[in-house]
């Protein structure tokens, strides 16, 4: 399966690569195959074009599967165009789940637009 990916990565649509699983690709592939698709994902921008933009949610749990289940030294092996591309991704992750660490806004800010609740605060 691994040879049939690399392969056909060339000519691979970005739905094809948004299919593959962030854990197939982070836990069971041989890193070479890893970083095979991580370059080829890179070189589509998949998720950041206006085309692929409805893919960006899959490529950024792809990024945050490699930098959890993979070594750094995996991020560091990249090409350097792929590593900003991975960059990027973990920005775009960041924006949505904890803005407050871009200095976008800060915790009590987005409390008050009504968009995060205390964890203290009752339910009923």
């Amino acid at each position: 399966l691994q040879q049939r990916i690399v392969g056909g990565l060339d000519t691979c649509s970005v739905e094809a690569l948004a299919r593959l699983d962030e854990y197939y690709v982070s836990r069971l592939c041989d890193q070479p195959v890893a970083v095979a698709v991580v370059v080829r994902m890179a070189q589509l921008d998949m998720g950041f074009k206006a085309a692929t933009r409805h893919h960006l949610s899959l490529a950024v749990r792809l990024e945050e599967a490699v930098r959890r289940e993979l070594p750094q030294a995996f991020i560091w092996s990249l090409p350097r165009p792929a590593r900003d591309y991975l960059e990027r991704l973990k920005l775009a992750r960041l924006r949505k789940d904890a803005p407050w660490t871009l200095g976008e806004a800060s915790p009590l800010e987005i409390f008050r637009k009504g968009a995060m609740h205390p964890p203290y605060a009752s339910t009923s």
